[in-house]
């Protein structure tokens, strides 16, 4: 079902009781951080508890604590996010068919398209199974699919477009993808583009991929703090080359009730990303206005002693089914079951809480590639080593998503 429009007044008369607490917590909290800089970002109401960086040769300048527009259905959660002084938001074409980009485009309409970052993302593929799994030769379906997210944003232009999950290196230097972004840049309809990309056995390669084309201007990757130490090394080199660095995935799950001590492993993972020098924002999904004001109140938390043991002890009770993407467990599988991409799809179902985003993942693999060879498979070369149980999860995902 569509979200139904939220005017900024009814919004503002509708939550006024409820977020009137948090409001106080925040504005008591320290001071910004020192890496937070002088900006030419709107102005917005609270903004003064918000840090900007700079995203890279962009010179866009973002809020560090940005908003993964994703899995959200309630707009009212966006003026939240706004009032706290974030201001750069993103989605993608394909995100719940469309309607988050319709949703995000009434908002910030209503808002002011001006006063905000907007970006998207639209996959250079006909198709995430395998058998057709390869870069699109003709720009000009890229081109049909980006006309409808402005259709949908309400809006002439995007401020970031991105290739979306980019799993392979290959297609960060397909000529056909490139001459698409350079066309839409030179029309106009985005200002900068980038790529995304969060598979692990491929990561590095597609970072040196990007970075070989001196092309892109922004990365979009998988972060936190479970990541391989060669992942951020990979970033690190990207910012190097002045390329925006924004992370993605920086709450390892997200997993509700694994945890139960006094201190929030979210704002600590989060917290985590954002010290990194070589990250420019994060966008964690948020899909009430408690996570927003969680979120935002990560920039004024301290990462030390006791943010390592919460981050530990969360891991610890998370280990047996969050996949930290080392792709390790790439090619010890006789039947090449696509692991990660299946784990990604159980995270979704129990940590995010989304069935519908769980399922779309796992019905976009090949039969060649889902889990339906791990219910009769005897083999057992497939191993984590993190100590996931693989068969027994590929099984129990088959059974779930089936």
């Amino acid at each position: 079902m569509a979200a139904k429009k939220v005017s900024r007044r009814e919004f503002l008369k509708d939550v006024s009781l409820s977020v009137a607490g948090a409001g106080l917590v925040l504005n008591s909290m320290g001071a910004p951080s020192a890496r937070a800089q002088k900006t030419d970002a709107p102005v917005m109401k609270n903004a003064s508890q918000m840090e900007y960086r700079t995203l890279g040769k962009t010179g866009l300048k973002v809020s560090a604590v940005s908003f993964g527009v994703m899995t959200l259905t309630d707009p009212s959660v966006l003026f939240k996010g706004l009032d706290l002084g974030i201001n750069y938001f993103d989605t993608a074409h394909m995100y719940q068919n469309g309607r988050n980009e319709e949703m995000l485009g009434r908002v910030l309409k209503d808002y002011g398209r001006k006063r905000v970052f907007i970006a998207t993302k639209i996959a250079p593929v006909s198709s995430f199974r395998s058998k057709e799994k390869m870069p699109m030769n003709d720009p000009k379906v890229m081109e049909e699919k980006m006309a409808l997210s402005l259709k949908r944003l309400q809006t002439d232009y995007v401020d970031v477009l991105f290739l979306h999950n980019i799993v392979e290196p290959a297609w960060a230097t397909h000529e056909p993808m490139l001459k698409f972004l350079e066309k839409v840049k030179k029309e106009g309809k985005a200002r900068f583009v980038g790529i995304s990309f969060h598979e692990g056995s491929t990561f590095v390669d597609v970072v040196d991929a990007g970075l070989k084309t001196r092309f892109y201007d922004v990365f979009l990757a998988a972060l936190n703090f479970k990541s391989p130490q060669e992942h951020g090394a990979a970033l690190k080199k990207a910012k190097k080359e002045n390329v925006g660095i924004i992370a993605m995935k920086t709450q390892a799950g997200g997993y509700k009730g694994a945890y139960s001590g006094s201190l929030s492993p979210f704002q600590a993972a989060l917290r985590w990303v954002l010290e990194k020098e070589f990250v420019d924002c994060a966008i964690p999904g948020m899909v009430n206005i408690e996570q927003v004001v969680e979120n935002a109140g990560a920039l004024h938390k301290k990462f030390g002693w006791s943010e390592r043991k919460v981050l530990h002890a969360y891991y610890a009770a998370i280990k047996d089914r969050y996949c930290c993407r080392c792709g390790a467990c790439s090619g010890t599988c006789t039947n090449m079951t696509a692991i990660q991409t299946i784990n990604r799809a159980l995270m979704y179902y129990e940590g995010y809480g989304d069935i519908a985003l769980a399922c779309s993942t796992y019905h976009g693999l090949d039969s060649t590639k889902n889990a339906l060879s791990c219910l009769t498979c005897s083999d057992t070369t497939c191993r984590c080593v993190n100590g996931i149980q693989i068969a027994e999860r590929m099984r129990y995902a088959h059974k779930l998503f089936t």
